[in-house]
């Protein structure tokens, strides 16, 4: 049901193999395919948007990757230089995909324009994140007809599946899909944890009550560090590198051990956990190396020895950040909750939810406060519940992260708005920069809901209007430049079908919709009620 997001890439950079057939290549093939400049790209999506190198692969980067500059380019949505070799890997391996698609399900008789798609992302990508991604859905060959692809929190997908899977929350408490039900999802994937928070409707729709959290915590951290860290200790740099250039294949190796080996990890673990040395590793540590662990090992030098207390350590890495985006939702849900009869319900999903360490973690930290439950198969949480979120959304209302506005030029106030805001317009004196409220941080949105506004040139001869879209934790900013208001995306509205109009009657409705799972902009021309023009620019910075 699942695939690996993984690329295989020739030296020019055209696609050899994608997913598990691309790893199976590097694996048993490595080395012919590194002589002939090969490289191997996985894990790549959480790469996007970051400070960090473009992407990582088993072979060494360009160069000229590491020097591209982190500025803003002419691409579609403003993609920055440092994002566009994440951006090509993700267009490529997703035309794979919906080529794949397409193949079997119009074998079984449907035609193309019978399928609507869906496309999961992590609830703490910003919109300059998502931007990207449709701008990926376009270049992968997916329709762009507005309601053909849609996107899909990762949690809230997996609260789809968590409400049909057949949880239970015991016999104290009402199904997920109840009237009234109050529950939390929490998602444990490869690179991100991702809560969101929901109480039923009287139709049992769901609506959030807490807003989106997520961070970087996911399960693919702890083999990141695994080898950056313990391998590396544990073998010395200078072989390090010999494995790295020459036998990444057995570094593979020992990472799919580990993967099998950490989902048994338990928070009362007493016993050490050995990883195997492939036998190119061997060869590269000689017998130098071999004795070098022994000592290091209490005398085993054919495998890596995890300790207890290493093991604890690493689960460190990501397990309290968890609990602590938990313990944060779950004191949002407690302060809003009325019936003191219905529970709160944790709800665990993704693959790394799977694991008895962070299972036993959260039931110690937080039995007392609510109801855990594991779904049934929770590491297809996500892609059976997009499924579901993309056949029949079941959510009514969502919080807004942040208060969104635009830039716009209001009657300046003598005492009150500094001079350098100051302009002077036929309509008098203005004040630049003031932060016109579209929706509120924390606000519960509903899904279909658009807010507008009418907005005006302020010259005469101007045609067109740009302004910025804006974002703030601050519920009542009065400035597009107060501290932490940072620009999202840019918005330009041609005026030319409606120039021969006096100013005054060149107005623009813009619309801006929150409630769905991206910010969405369009505007309307009053004068004859048509579309707008609208390009919209998500910035990298945001």
């Amino acid at each position: 049901m699942k695939n690996l997001s993984a690329l295989l890439l020739d030296a020019r950079g055209e696609m050899i193999a994608w997913g598990f057939e691309a790893r199976r290549m590097w694996l048993t093939q490595g080395m012919a395919l590194r002589t002939a400049g090969a490289r191997y790209y996985h894990g790549f999506k959480m790469d996007l948007g970051t400070l960090e190198e473009a992407t990582r692969s088993e072979a060494s980067a360009d160069p000229a990757d590491d020097a591209a500059e982190s500025g803003r380019t002419d691409n579609a949505c403003g993609v920055s230089s440092r994002d566009l070799l994440t951006t090509n890997l993700l267009t490529m391996l997703l035309r794979q995909v919906v080529q794949t698609m397409l193949h079997q399900i119009t074998a079984s008789g449907y035609d193309e324009d019978d399928i609507r798609w869906v496309i999961t992302v992590p609830a703490c990508f910003t919109d300059y994140q998502k931007a990207i991604y449709r701008d990926v859905i376009k270049n992968a060959g997916l329709p762009g007809e507005d309601g053909r692809v849609l996107l899909s929190l990762e949690p809230e997908a997996a609260a789809h599946y968590a409400r049909v899977s057949g949880a239970r929350t015991g016999d104290d408490g009402p199904p997920l899909v109840a009237p009234g039900a109050r529950f939390m999802v929490v998602d444990c994937g490869g690179g991100t944890v991702d809560i969101t928070a929901y109480q039923n409707d009287q139709d049992g729709k769901m609506i959030e009550i807490g807003r989106s959290l997520g961070d970087r915590l996911g399960s693919d951290f702890l083999n990141r560090r695994i080898e950056s860290e313990y391998i590396l200790e544990a073998f010395g740099k200078d072989v390090m590198e010999g494995i790295r250039e020459e036998c990444p294949d057995a570094l593979l190796h020992m990472i799919d051990q580990w993967e099998r080996a950490k989902v048994a990890v338990r928070l009362d673990q007493e016993e050490n956990i050995n990883l195997l040395i492939p036998t190119g590793i061997d060869r590269k540590m000689g017998a130098t190396g071999r004795r070098r662990l022994a000592r290091r090992q209490n005398k085993v030098d054919d495998a890596l020895v995890f300790t207890p207390a290493q093991l604890h350590a690493l689960f460190d890495t990501v397990v309290p950040g968890t609990l602590g985006l938990i313990e944060a939702q779950l004191t949002e849900m407690e302060s809003t909750q009325g019936d003191p009869d219905v529970p709160n319900v944790i709800v665990l999903a993704g693959g790394f939810s799977n694991s008895p360490y962070l299972q036993q973690a959260i039931k110690e930290r937080f039995s007392a406060r609510a109801t855990i439950v594991v779904p049934p198969n929770p590491d297809i949480a996500v892609l059976a519940g997009a499924v579901h979120f993309c056949y029949d959304p079941q959510i009514r209302a969502r919080r807004s992260r942040f208060t969104y506005g635009i830039d716009t030029a209001m009657a300046f106030e003598e005492g009150v708005d500094p001079e350098s805001s100051r302009v002077s317009a036929p309509h008098g004196e203005r004040c630049v920069d003031r932060f016109n409220v579209f929706a509120t941080a924390g606000q519960s949105v509903p899904t279909d809901a658009e807010v507008c506004h009418v907005i005006f040139p302020m010259f005469d001869d101007q045609k067109r209007i740009t302004f910025g879209v804006y974002a703030t934790g601050d519920a009542e900013p009065r400035y597009v430049t107060d501290d932490g208001c940072d620009q999202l995306a840019e918005v330009t509205i041609d005026l030319g079908p409606v120039m021969r109009f006096d100013r005054t009657e060149r107005g623009v409705r813009t619309f801006m919709k929150f409630g769905e799972t991206e910010v969405k902009v369009r505007a309307e021309l009053v004068q004859g009620g048509g579309e707008a023009a609208t390009q919209v620019r998500f910035h990298s910075n945001y």
